[in-house]
């Protein structure tokens, strides 16, 4: 569904003429249900990844990436083949920091300020890959679509009917209140099924450091 599709059922179920005139204030409660949603659900189509591959000239840091909502992992295939992977450990950043000081397989990490660290230091090649939740794509215009807007469209909707409905003390608010978390919570039953099926199957395993690093 694009943008303007959503915003013509919009103004079709909101039916109030003050909202309907203002393009402003109908993008102003689109935007909310988007950014409500971003908030309260961790589902699959909010995953991303993004492999690095550690250069000769590392400077010790991953950057975090700029749409970032919540970290999910961190992997690390030290000999690149896919198959070896496994999962950082989060520990404080004073221990991170210790343990970054010597070379060998990455075991445990921590954020400083918008860069990760990882101890041990890992060696050039190295692949790490960082798994989480991410932002929506930004909607520029009534012609686009992001990935919430194709799986769960009828959130955004609902969201933004349940904003509007509230900011005009609209006594359909309940209504489309209780929608929306019906829609937002069955997404979250699914992907938390899945979750314990599937995709528990197949997580990489943790791999455990020396406590001498």
């Amino acid at each position: 569904m694009t943008l303007g599709e959503l915003k013509q059922q919009f103004r079709g179920l909101l039916n109030n003429t003050v909202v309907n005139n203002s393009p402003t204030l109908v993008a102003t409660f689109i935007n909310q249900a988007i950014m409500r949603i971003q908030r309260e659900l961790r589902v699959p189509f909010m995953e991303r990844q993004v492999l690095y591959t550690i250069p000769a000239d590392w400077n010790g840091k991953l950057s975090i990436p700029s749409d970032l909502l919540a970290l999910k992992g961190i992997l690390v295939d030290a000999d690149g083949d896919g198959i070896n992977e496994y999962e950082l450990n989060r520990r404080d950043l004073s221990t991170v920091i210790q343990a970054s000081q010597n070379p060998g397989h990455p075991t445990v990490y921590a954020r400083q300020g918008g860069a990760w660290i990882l101890g041990r230091r890992p060696s050039a090649g190295d692949k790490v890959l960082i798994y989480y939740y991410a932002e929506f794509a930004a909607l520029t215009d009534d012609n686009s679509e992001n990935t919430c807007l194709k799986v769960a469209w009828d959130a955004v909707l609902q969201g933004a009917l349940s904003a509007a409905t509230d900011y005009l003390d609209d006594d359909r608010v309940a209504r489309f209140e209780k929608r929306y978390l019906q829609v937002t919570q069955s997404l979250q039953e699914q992907a938390d099924a899945d979750e314990l099926t599937s995709n528990a199957a197949v997580s990489p395993a943790l791999y455990y450091q020396d406590e001498s690093w």
